[in-house]
C-alpha cells in the first residue's frame, strides 16, 4: 500500500458506523500537498503485512490528547493499538518519531501549525542553524530576509548611516563585503536567506 494514497483510509478501514466517519473525517487528509502530517499505522498491521492507516492532518488538532483519541479510533479494531508513525511530512524531522511523539514534541508540532507560511521558513533555517528550537529565540533574534550577507550589510549601512555626508565621494570605495563580513563575525547569523542577531 502506497501511503502517498490517502483514498480512503475510510474504506480501508472497513468502518462501520456513520458517527464514526463524522467523527474521523476532519482529521484525515484529502489531498497531499504541504501541510503537517503523519501517516498513522500499527505495528500490528504493520507485522501482519498491512499498511492500512491514514494521513492525519496536524493542523485539525487542538491537544495531544485529541490526536491520541482519533488515532485510537482510527485503529477501533485492535483492542491496544500501538500505533506507527509510517511517515511525515510538514514540520522539522528531528521532531519525528515512528513509535509516537511524546507530548512535548507533539505541543511543538501544533505551535508550528499556527505560524504563517513564510514564519515557519524562518522558524526551520533558525533552528537548522542554531540548533535552537525556541519559538520565542526565533521571533526574538528575527531580523529579515536579505539576498546575501552584503545586501543586509548595504541595508544597515542605508538605515543607519549616511556616508555620503561621512564620507564624501570616497562613500563610493567604501568596503560593503567587509563590513559584511564584520557583522556576520559576531553579531549576526545568516541562514538560507535569513538574518538573525546573535544578542542573548
Amino acid at each position: 500500500m502506497d501511503t502517498n494514497n490517502t483514498t480512503s483510509a475510510l474504506q480501508t478501514l472497513k468502518l462501520g458506523s456513520t458517527e464514526r466517519e463524522e467523527r474521523l473525517q476532519p482529521y484525515l487528509v484529502e489531498r497531499l500537498w504541504d501541510q503537517p502530517a503523519v501517516y498513522c499505522g500499527t505495528y500490528k498491521k504493520y507485522n501482519n503485512g498491512s499498511l492500512d492507516g491514514a494521513w492525519l492532518d496536524l493542523e485539525a488538532f487542538d491537544s495531544y490528547e485529541e490526536f491520541l483519541e482519533i488515532c485510537a479510533l482510527l485503529h477501533d479494531d485492535e483492542d491496544d493499538p500501538e500505533f506507527m508513525f509510517q511517515d511525515y511530512q510538514g514540520f522539522p524531522r528531528e521532531w519525528y518519531c515512528e513509535s509516537c511523539p511524546g507530548e512535548d514534541t507533539f505541543n511543538k508540532i501544533l505551535k508550528y501549525c499556527q505560524l504563517s507560511e513564510d514564519d515557519r521558513e524562518a522558524y526551520e533555517a533558525y533552528y537548522e542553524c542554531t540548533g535552537d528550537d525556541s519559538f520565542v529565540h526565533a521571533k526574538e533574534r528575527y531580523v529579515g530576509k536579505f539576498d546575501s550577507e552584503e545586501a543586509f550589510a548595504d541595508y544597515i549601512i542605508s538605515e543607519c548611516y549616511d556616508l555620503d555626508s561621512m564620507m564624501g565621494d570616497l562613500s563610493f570605495y567604501f568596503d560593503y563585503e567587509g563590513y559584511a563580513r564584520y557583522l556576520f563575525s559576531s553579531s549576526y547569523t545568516f541562514c538560507d536567506g535569513y538574518v538573525f542577531n546573535n544578542y542573548q
